[in-house]
C-alpha cells in the first residue's frame, strides 16, 4: 500500500480509541475535523458498521458489537503461537449461496473467518503466520458490483479498520501468496472448504495455485480446524455477554410462544412468532430452522415441516435459537397447548425434567459431556424401565442399547459461533470456566397402539449452559421448565 496508509490507519485507530487527535487549542482543532473525515470515510468504505458509521451500535475501538479489535488481534495472535514455525494459517471467508442460481441468500460468514477478523464480508482470505504477520485478501474495486450489492471491504480499510498488517486485492493474491507459501514449512488450510459459484472467491484461485498444490502433494498442507476449535472453545467475558443476550432473546421469544398457546393454534403461527420477537430483539438471523411440532411429530427430533394446527390435548415441542452477532442460542421446552398435562404427559414430562436437573447438577468444571451423557442414559432407561414403556425390561437392560429408539440423541453439543460449535474439541476433554454447552435430555415415544397412553409423547427441554468456576449459569433460564410454572404461561395472551 501507498505510504500514506499508515497515516490514516493511526488516524483511524485514535478515532476508535476515542480520541480527535489532539487536545484543546487550536492544534487539535485543527487535527480533529481531518481526523473526523478520514474516519468516516474509510468506514464508509469497510463494507460493514463501524463506530464512524454506526456510533449507535458500536462503541469506539470494536469490529463488532461488544468485541474490541484487541480481542481479534489476541486470537490471531494465539493462532500463531500455535502454529509450527515457519507455518501460514488460511482462513477463507464464507461464499455465498444463491437462490434460484441468482438472487443471494442473505449472507452468512464462516465462524472460523468471522472469530479471527470481525470481518463479516464474502471474497476474502486472511493468513496467519507464525511471526504473527496477518495479511488480507480482498475484493478488487469493482463499482458495477457494488452498485448491485453495496459497498464492500477494500485493502485501505483492511488494513487502517481491521488491523491487517498487509492487504491486497484479490487480483494480487497469486503473485504474493505464492512467494508466502513458497517458503512456508507448513501450510495450515481445511481443504473442505466450499469454492462457492463466484469466480472471485478465494478458495478457488488458492487451489490453482503452484505452491498450495506442492505443499499438498509434498504432505505440508495440514488442517486447521483442530487449532481454531480449541481456541473457539473456551469463551471470553465479551463473548459470553453476546451469547447471554442470545439466549435471553431465544427464551423471551419461547416465554411469547408458550403464552400465545391454544388448542388449534398452528406450527408455523408459533414459528413465525418466535423469529419475529428475536429479530425484534436485535437478532440477525435465526441459528437454524425452528422445529414447532405438535403431538406425535414431536418425536421427529428435526422436524420442521410446521404445517399443521395443534389439537388440544396434545404437546407442543419448540426448538429455537437466534444468532446475536454471531453467537448462537439453542432453546427447547415442550408444553401442553390446552394449558394442563395429562396423566401420561406429566409422567413422561416428570421424567425428563428429572434428568435435566440431575445434569445440571452435574455440570462444573471437571465434569466432561461423555459423564453427562452417560448420566442421562442410565435415568433415562430406568424412567423407561419404571413407566413400563417396556414391559418386563430392566434398566440395566435397556441401557443396553435398546433406549436409543426412544432417545437417539445426545444429551448435549457445544455451542457459540456455530449451533454445532467446535465440533472436533473430544466430548471426554473435562469442562473448564467459560465453555459453554446445551444439555437437552428428551423421550420420544413413537406412535405406536403397542405403547399404550404415552404413544406418541415427545419431550424434549434444553437449555444453554455456561461453565463458571463455580458450577454453571443457566444462560436461557428465564424461560420456566417447571410444570406449574409452564402450565400457567400457557394461552395467557391472544394473538
Amino acid at each position: 500500500m501507498a505510504s500514506g496508509v499508515g497515516g490514516l490507519r493511526r488516524v483511524v485507530q485514535r478515532m476508535l480509541q476515542g480520541s480527535g487527535g489532539g487536545g484543546s487549542g487550536g492544534a487539535g482543532l485543527g487535527t480533529a475535523a481531518p481526523a473526523a473525515a478520514a474516519a468516516a470515510r474509510l468506514g464508509a468504505e469497510a463494507g460493514q458498521p463501524t463506530p464512524a458509521t454506526h456510533p449507535e451500535l458500536l462503541r469506539p475501538g470494536e469490529l463488532l458489537p461488544g468485541l474490541a479489535a484487541a480481542e481479534f488481534a489476541a486470537r490471531r495472535a494465539a493462532l500463531a503461537a500455535m502454529l509450527p514455525p515457519g507455518g501460514v494459517a488460511l482462513v477463507p471467508a464464507a461464499p455465498l449461496v444463491y437462490m434460484a442460481g441468482v438472487i443471494p441468500y442473505p449472507y452468512r460468514q464462516s465462524a472460523d473467518f468471522l472469530y479471527l477478523t470481525g470481518i463479516t464480508q464474502p471474497y476474502a482470505l486472511a493468513v496467519v503466520d507464525s511471526s504473527q504477520r496477518y495479511s488480507l485478501f480482498v475484493p478488487d474495486p469493482d463499482a458495477w458490483r457494488e452498485q448491485w450489492d453495496g459497498a464492500r471491504l477494500g485493502a485501505e480499510a483492511a488494513e487502517a479498520v481491521f488491523g491487517a498488517d498487509e492487504a491486497l486485492p484479490l487480483s494480487k493474491m497469486p503473485s504474493r501468496l505464492s512467494e508466502v507459501l513458497s517458503g512456508a514449512t507448513a501450510v495450515l488450510f481445511d481443504n473442505d472448504r466450499q469454492a462457492g459459484q463466484d469466480a472471485a472467491c478465494a478458495v478457488r484461485a488458492l487451489r490453482q495455485l503452484a505452491p498450495f498444490q506442492e505443499a499438498q502433494q509434498q504432505r505440508r498442507l495440514q488442517p486447521l480446524r483442530p487449532l481454531l476449535h480449541k481456541l473457539r472453545w473456551r469463551k471470553s467475558p465479551a463473548e459470553l455477554a453476546l451469547m447471554r443476550q442470545s439466549a435471553q432473546l431465544a427464551a423471551a421469544a419461547m416465554r411469547e410462544c408458550i403464552q400465545m398457546s391454544h388448542p388449534g393454534v398452528h406450527e408455523h403461527q408459533l414459528a413465525a412468532a418466535f423469529e419475529h420477537r428475536c429479530k425484534a430483539g436485535g437478532a440477525q438471523r435465526m441459528a437454524y430452522p425452528p422445529v414447532v411440532a405438535g403431538g406425535a411429530d414431536a418425536c421427529t427430533i428435526h422436524y420442521s415441516r410446521n404445517d399443521k394446527p395443534v389439537q388440544g390435548g396434545q404437546l407442543v415441542l419448540l426448538d429455537g435459537g437466534c444468532e446475536f452477532h454471531g453467537y448462537c442460542s439453542d432453546v427447547t421446552r415442550t408444553w401442553p397447548t390446552s394449558g394442563k398435562f395429562s396423566g401420561a404427559q406429566r409422567a413422561v414430562y416428570e421424567a425428563v425434567l428429572d434428568v435435566h436437573r440431575a445434569c445440571l447438577d452435574t455440570c462444573r468444571p471437571g465434569a466432561t459431556l461423555r459423564q453427562l451423557h452417560h448420566i442421562s442414559v442410565r435415568l433415562l432407561s430406568d424412567a423407561l424401565a419404571q413407566l413400563g414403556i417396556l414391559p418386563g425390561r430392566h434398566a440395566s437392560d435397556i441401557m443396553q442399547g435398546s433406549y436409543r429408539r426412544f432417545y437417539p440423541h445426545s444429551v448435549g453439543h457445544w455451542l457459540g459461533l456455530d449451533t454445532h460449535d467446535s465440533s472436533s474439541m473430544s466430548h471426554d476433554r473435562p469442562l473448564e470456566p467459560g465453555v459453554v454447552l446445551t444439555i437437552e435430555p428428551g423421550l420420544y415415544i413413537p406412535d405406536d397402539p403397542a405403547f399404550g397412553r404415552f404413544a406418541g409423547i415427545g419431550v424434549r427441554i434444553e437449555d444453554d449452559v455456561a461453565v463458571t468456576v463455580g458450577g454453571h449459569e443457566v444462560l436461557s433460564a428465564s424461560v420456566p421448565v417447571e410444570m406449574a410454572a409452564v402450565e400457567e404461561m400457557v394461552g395467557v395472551a391472544t394473538l
